[in-house]
């Protein structure tokens, strides 16, 4: 690889980086129900730390290492190209679906939608995460055979582009929370060609980090395999994380006014407010309008109140002073069965070694 190759993939990896940092500063900056081009882009980037997308890297890595820059890159491509369509015809799938249920129509409910949207989130992060520490067992519905003839007879660039489009359908059932927000959400829209685009560009997202990663082994710089060493350590780290997320989305699904007036919804709406200024922010203006004098109308929030109202319509399934000790709960418990059983099995080691 001549110096001229280099230095262009090493600028296109810090771009990449750059664009991992900033979209993960979006997903924590940005109001979980604002489903857009770019919330669907950072979904998708957030995937990489799941096995449902993890496990991709380890065979499009190992595809563009060899092949020279030019090459190898355009494999990486190809294959991100392969994924981000068939996620696009889950998407167009999605939305037809919304349009057949007439769910166009049930703006009024999406409160309540959303709500359920992020009960079922939470708990399939909540039980995935438990399954991650091996407190249950579950596993999410897999590809494990070999890959078709056909696309093993393929050249290079076909291959790659076959294999993305095959192993796309691998992270549909992704426990990712905000990936069924965006799935219940182009449901609402009850269009195809939204649901599509949508998809789509989640798929870049998804795509994006296994391109970095494949251009990373490119240059020589093998991080599959630094992360293949840390397997047990990934896995315990995914898993106590989606139990705490999973727990917390759950509660926030479940009743919606303590999350109101929990302390981390305030103090996320003033980080975001020092952040951007409170310019341009939902967040800022539900707080702002709250406490000014007069009708929204004549402040000119009628259109954010009318979406906070749909929460409000919505029941609160678990009441809210109950809520805090469900999420302790719901996150003490799981973990300390797993601390106590480790302990436990560290223990047991030591005798018998003894």
């Amino acid at each position: 690889m001549n110096d001229t190759g280099k230095k262009w993939l090493v600028m296109l990896a810090f771009i990449l980086f750059s664009v991992l940092l900033i979209g993960g500063f979006y997903l924590f900056t940005t109001p979980g129900q604002t489903v857009n081009l770019a919330f669907a882009y950072v979904v998708g980037l957030s995937m990489i730390v799941l096995p449902c997308t993890l496990p991709l890297a380890f065979v499009i890595v190992p595809l563009a290492m060899g092949k020279g820059p030019k090459k190898g890159l355009g494999m990486a491509l190809a294959f991100g190209l392969g994924l981000s369509i068939t996620l696009s015809i889950y998407g167009l799938f999605i939305g037809f679906v919304g349009q057949a249920l007439g769910l166009e129509d049930a703006v009024g409910s999406a409160g309540t939608v959303s709500r359920i949207l992020f009960i079922i989130g939470g708990l399939a992060a909540f039980v995935f995460g438990l399954s991650e520490l091996k407190l249950i067992k579950f596993e999410m519905p897999s590809y494990k055979g070999s890959y078709p003839r056909f696309i093993q007879e393929q050249g290079d660039y076909l291959k790659a582009f076959f294999l993305g489009l095959f192993l796309g359908n691998a992270g549909v059932g992704c426990p990712n929370p905000l990936f069924y927000v965006l799935l219940g959400d182009i449901a609402l829209t009850g269009s195809m060609v939204t649901g599509a685009w949508l998809g789509f560009i989640h798929g870049v997202g998804r795509a994006t980090p296994l391109i970095f990663l494949a251009i990373l082994g490119i240059l020589g710089v093998n991080a599959v395999s630094n992360i293949a060493s840390k397997t047990a350590l990934v896995t315990k780290l995914t898993g106590a994380s989606l139990i705490v997320l999973g727990a917390f989305i759950f509660i926030s699904g479940t009743s919606h006014q303590w999350y109101e007036e929990s302390f981390v919804h305030k103090g996320w709406n003033q980080m975001v407010i020092l952040v951007t200024g409170g310019e341009n922010s939902q967040i800022a203006e539900i707080e702002e309008h709250e406490e000014e004098p007069g009708t929204p109308e004549e402040h000119g929030h009628d259109e954010v109140v009318a979406e906070e109202d749909d929460h409000a319509d919505s029941p609160d399934y678990i009441p809210a002073p109950y809520s805090w000790i469900t999420l302790w709960i719901l996150i003490i418990v799981p973990l300390l069965i797993y601390w106590v059983r480790e302990r436990r099995a560290k223990k047991m080691t030591e005798t018998k070694i003894n």
